[in-house]
C-alpha cells in the first residue's frame, strides 16, 4: 500500500490561530492516507471535529458505519447516546476536540489491530495531540484508555478514576492534563439498565465529575495510579 508518510514536523505554532491552522492541514492531509489496510475497505477517513482551542478532548476507538458515511466522529447510535450524556452534565459537543485512535472504519466494526494502531497513531494521532490544549480528556471505552494511558488495564478498573496525562507541544515543552476513562456508550447500550451501581448510572457519576472539573469547580481531588504489571511503556504518563 502506499504510505503517506508521518506528517512533516509542524513549525512550532505557539497562537490559537496557528494551531488551528496547523491542525486544519494535518485532518487534510489525514484524509488522503492509505498508510494501512483499513482505508481500502472503508468509505472514508474520519479524522476529527472541533477546534484546536476546545476545553475538551474525547477520544474514541474508531468509526462505526455512520460515521464512515457522514465522515464524522460518535454520530451513530453510541455518539447520540455520549451528546445526551454530555448535555446532560452541561458540556455542549461544540466545546469538544473529538478524534479516535484510528480514522478508519475496521471490519464489522472489530477492534483494531495492534499495527493499525501503532500506524494511524504514529501518523495522525499524535501530531493532532501536539497541537492541541485541553483542559480535560476523556479517554471513551477500552481502546482509547488502553493507548493513553498505556495499560493493560480493563475499562472497568480504571473508569471514572483521574489520571494525569502529558504530551509534548510541539514547541520544546509540554502539555498536562487530567484524562478520566469513561464506558463506551456501545457498552452501555448493550447494557441498557439504570439500575444504581450500573453502567449507565456509573457513567453518570463519572460525567458529572468530569464536567465540573471542565468548568473549573474543582482540580481532581485526586490522581490514581496503574499497576506497574500492566503498564505498557506508553509515554504519555507522568
Amino acid at each position: 500500500m502506499t504510505d503517506a508518510g508521518p506528517p512533516h514536523p509542524l513549525a512550532n505554532p505557539v497562537s490559537a490561530a496557528q494551531r488551528h491552522a496547523a491542525l486544519l492541514t494535518l485532518e487534510g492531509r489525514n484524509r488522503a492516507c492509505r498508510a494501512c489496510d483499513l482505508r481500502p475497505g472503508c468509505t472514508q477517513v474520519v479524522v476529527a471535529e472541533g477546534r484546536a482551542d476546545a476545553p475538551l478532548l474525547i477520544v474514541g476507538e474508531g468509526p462505526g458505519g455512520q460515521e464512515d458515511l457522514t465522515g464524522r466522529p460518535f454520530v451513530g447510535r453510541g455518539g447520540q447516546l455520549l451528546d445526551q450524556i454530555l448535555h446532560a452534565a452541561g458540556i455542549d459537543r461544540t466545546d469538544a476536540y473529538i478524534t479516535n485512535i484510528v480514522k478508519c472504519r475496521p471490519p464489522g466494526n472489530r477492534d483494531p489491530h495492534p499495527p493499525e494502531t501503532q500506524t494511524c497513531t504514529a501518523h495522525w494521532l499524535e501530531p493532532q495531540l501536539t497541537l492541541l490544549r485541553p483542559r480535560v480528556i476523556l479517554a471513551i471505552g477500552h481502546t482509547a484508555t488502553s493507548y493513553l494511558l498505556g495499560t493493560r488495564a480493563r475499562i472497568t478498573d480504571l473508569r471514572g478514576q483521574w489520571f494525569p496525562y502529558r504530551h509534548a507541544d510541539g514547541q520544546g515543552g509540554t502539555y498536562e492534563a487530567p484524562l478520566m476513562p469513561l464506558l463506551h456508550p456501545a457498552y452501555l447500550l448493550r447494557h441498557d439498565t439504570r439500575a444504581p451501581g450500573g453502567p449507565k448510572s456509573l457513567t453518570w457519576r463519572d460525567i458529572r465529575e468530569a464536567a465540573a472539573v471542565l468548568r473549573g469547580d474543582h482540580e481532581p481531588a485526586a490522581f490514581a495510579a496503574l499497576a506497574p504489571a500492566d503498564m505498557q511503556g506508553q509515554p504519555g504518563l507522568f
